[in-house]
């Protein structure tokens, strides 16, 4: 194939290379946490204080998806649905550490939790879904009860030419 152009489809390669970099950011945020908590390990109070910190990090990337909305999403085309990106990254990222953190999908560490804890979580949560219906208020009719877990693989985001977002998943 020597002498022969190669096309690259370059919207593709951008909105992965996108959402690569967005998930990098969310677990360059957690991975902070989780060397602050390796240097309290010998605390007493240790496990609360990396909940806390986890909880922190997810609120302070969940504020983020307002700043992307609103400049960073209108330096591209709309249809690559910048916000969209990065709310699904925000949600895959957060929800593994959480998960973590109250032991696994089937919440093994609960009764673990102090009470203080649990409405720390609930909160969060409210404030996670808040902010996501708020940016995207088609959110809110899509509701429904099947729960859905990232744990092992970020979902697929983008529609089978890899150059559109597909919006359900996302």
């Amino acid at each position: 194939q020597e002498g022969r152009l190669n096309f690259t489809n370059m919207r593709a390669a951008a909105l992965e290379q996108l959402y690569q970099d967005f998930e990098l950011r969310g677990v360059d945020m957690f991975r902070g946490v989780h060397e602050h908590a390796a240097d309290l390990a010998e605390e007493e109070d240790a496990a609360n204080t990396q909940f806390t910190a986890v909880l922190k990090a997810a609120t302070e990337l969940v504020t983020e998806i307002d700043i992307v909305k609103h400049q960073m999403s209108p330096c591209f085309a709309p249809h690559w649905h910048v916000e969209a990106l990065w709310s699904s990254c925000v949600a895959h990222v957060c929800s593994n550490h959480i998960v973590q953190q109250i032991g696994g999908p089937d919440g093994q560490n609960l009764p673990d939790l102090s009470i203080t804890q649990l409405l720390e979580l609930v909160a969060w949560v409210e404030y996670f879904r808040e902010t996501i219906e708020e940016t995207f208020p088609e959110v809110a009719s899509m509701r429904n009860t099947k729960k859905t877990y990232f744990v092992e693989e970020r979902p697929e985001l983008f529609a089978g030419d890899k150059r559109t977002v597909n919006m359900k998943n996302a």
